[in-house]
């Protein structure tokens, strides 16, 4: 069985097909190399606690509450 000659525009109409083909695929692989790159991170790596946090009293709350 041979393959019939394609016209330009149907040529150029496969090709493009091809080629949003190969970027779908790209794109995938990208989208599971980024996500196994954020597994691997840890919760302290991205949020750093605040450990010279300074308790208020229940007037310096109500104070800062009313005033603003």
């Amino acid at each position: 069985m041979t393959k019939k000659p394609l016209s330009q525009l149907e040529g150029m109409q496969d090709w493009l097909k091809n080629e949003i083909n190969k970027d779908k695929k790209e794109l995938e692989l990208e989208k599971i190399k980024f996500l196994n790159e954020i597994k691997n991170f840890k919760k302290e790596d991205i949020v750093q606690k605040n450990t010279n946090k300074v308790k208020l009293t229940i007037w310096q709350k109500l104070k800062k509450m009313l005033m603003g």
